[in-house]
């Protein structure tokens, strides 16, 4: 896998706030551990958790302010999905 998709899947999963950088997720380390299949599936399992806090957020109350950073978060792990899973196809 080349490095620059590797640090562009990880600026999706990386949040900066107040000056301060946040880590979803260190992919980078992941893929050095794992591989890429695995931390796939990995990223893929973590968005059906997430996709199912919103339901459940969701139906207790509407309003509440962390479903913003539920879907903030299912955002990003999707487009590191795909961003990994466009390089596969090249």
């Amino acid at each position: 896998m080349r490095e620059q998709t590797l640090k562009q899947a990880q600026e999706f999963l990386t949040v900066i706030d107040k000056g301060e950088t946040k880590r979803i997720i260190d992919i980078e380390l992941l893929i050095k551990r794992h591989q890429r299949e695995t931390v796939l599936s990995f990223l893929k399992g973590l968005l059906k958790e997430k996709q199912k806090a919103l339901k459940e957020q969701v139906a207790d109350d509407k309003t509440d302010c962390s479903i913003n950073e539920t879907i903030a978060a299912i955002f990003r792990i999707y487009m590191a999905i795909q961003t990994l899973e466009r390089e596969e196809k090249r």
